[in-house]
């Protein structure tokens, strides 16, 4: 009797045992699936997602205990010069190794005014679950691409640092200096600028009225606030925008508090704490922006920034609310956050060594383990690379693809070639 108990446990022990395997995230119950993957490429995704720790921190941060499955479908309005290209990698990431479809065009970094008849076409059994490129964001040409149980957010930065940024980064103060003949500090060039800017407009600069373009209240324009035209709007317009901005989007994150804004969309999205890890990819070798500004100027860029002035204040007052609301436990949360950020960061790259980048930027190069990590690579990258190698998995076309790889991604991540578009990871 005894000996017939026995084997029962057994059997009963083997079968939770067998149950267990067949529903375990482990990549190692992954695999036998996807016989077309290497081994270098298996070890990277082992690195890169279930076993994140190896090439991280060893501080274990806690997940969203109530959640009990990823969401994976979501619109980010990348934003200019606000932080959004150290973010948006994040997304890339995350997508890639989720095996997710993005609503991008065809090898194009950008949207710009989104046409949903121009996206990458996919096929009859898919939809788009990530769109998150430059664009001017349009409700109407959004919602009738992405899935409805989409979560909207964007990322915004304090006015003047964000003009400043885009004003410098765009060319328009070299322009300027160019034009008065001999050096000028940068506070006469924005001056400058700003009469030219409305005497082309044939507007004239006043309160209660406002110019919106791609280089003036750009986080305005981005958000879809004159629908991509260059044109005057009013308080009222301002006003009405914002709620209708508020009433869509599930987060409006600020640069100024990155790591609690990134924290707040890992409890919303029901992701791991690695799968918001960035790296501050890339150092501006101009110290232009660091010139300080009279208080006239500040008065003056404060009157014509407006419309983003309004945005910012509205959505920052509204993200320290809810930060202000947040348990005990949050601060804690972000301590080890920043903790284990900062130990990722240094895995991935060498912190005390820089070299020259694209766009008048200088960056710090990967350490050998960070050229192992398909995550470090990643992040490091540029996503204009990384656009193009995402449309390359996603091209049902192959014949279209790009003879060239101008960017070095597509050959430097030859192995996730091999990985069926079907796949999604189980994490």
């Amino acid at each position: 009797m005894k000996a017939v108990k026995y084997l029962l446990y057994c059997i009963a022990a083997g079968i939770i045992l067998w149950i267990t395997y067949q529903h375990s995230p482990s990549m190692s119950n992954i695999i036998t699936y996807l016989p077309s993957i290497d081994q270098t490429t298996v070890q990277r995704i082992q690195l890169d997602s279930s076993d994140t720790s190896q090439i991280s921190s060893n501080t274990v941060l806690e997940s969203n205990k109530t959640c009990t499955k990823k969401r994976t479908n979501f619109l980010f309005v990348k934003t200019h010069k606000t932080g959004t290209s150290t973010t948006v990698n994040i997304l890339y990431h995350f997508g890639i190794i989720h095996g997710l479809n993005y609503a991008v065009y065809p090898y194009s970094h950008q949207l710009h005014l989104i046409r949903p008849e121009r996206l990458m076409r996919l096929a009859s059994n898919e939809t788009y679950n990530i769109m998150c490129q430059h664009m001017v964001f349009d409700k109407r040409a959004v919602e009738s691409v992405m899935p409805h149980d989409s979560y909207y957010f964007s990322l915004i930065r304090s006015p003047l640092k964000a003009f400043v940024s885009f004003y410098i980064f765009y060319n328009n103060d070299h322009r300027m200096q160019t034009d008065a003949g001999s050096p000028i500090t940068l506070d006469e060039s924005i001056n400058r600028f700003l009469d030219l800017k409305y005497e082309e407009s044939n507007r004239e600069e006043k309160m209660g009225s406002y110019l919106i373009a791609n280089n003036l209240n750009s986080m305005s324009y981005d958000l879809g606030m004159s629908q991509g035209s260059t044109m005057i709007i009013t308080d009222d317009t301002i006003n009405n925008y914002i709620k209708m901005l508020d009433d869509r989007f599930d987060l409006l994150m600020t640069l100024e508090h990155l790591d609690e804004s990134l924290l707040l969309l890992q409890h919303d999205l029901c992701w791991e704490p690695h799968d918001i890890y960035y790296l501050n990819r890339m150092v501006s070798k101009s110290n232009r922006s660091h010139e300080i500004l009279s208080d006239s100027t500040k008065v003056r860029l404060t009157q014509v920034l407006t419309p983003d002035v309004k945005l910012y204040n509205h959505f920052s007052a509204k993200l320290l609310k809810r930060l202000d609301n947040m348990p005990p436990e949050f601060k804690d949360k972000l301590v080890k956050f920043k903790e284990a950020k900062s130990k990722f960061e240094s895995d991935c790259m060498i912190m005390d060594r820089l070299v020259p980048a694209p766009y008048h930027s200088q960056q710090h190069p990967l350490t050998e383990k960070g050229k192992s990590s398909l995550h470090c690579q990643v992040l490091a990258d540029k996503d204009v690379g990384l656009t193009k190698f995402i449309s390359r998995l996603q091209d049902p076309d192959h014949a279209s693809r790009p003879k060239t790889d101008s960017y070095g991604y597509i050959s430097r991540y030859r192995n996730l070639e091999t990985y069926p578009r079907q796949w999604k990871l189980q994490l």
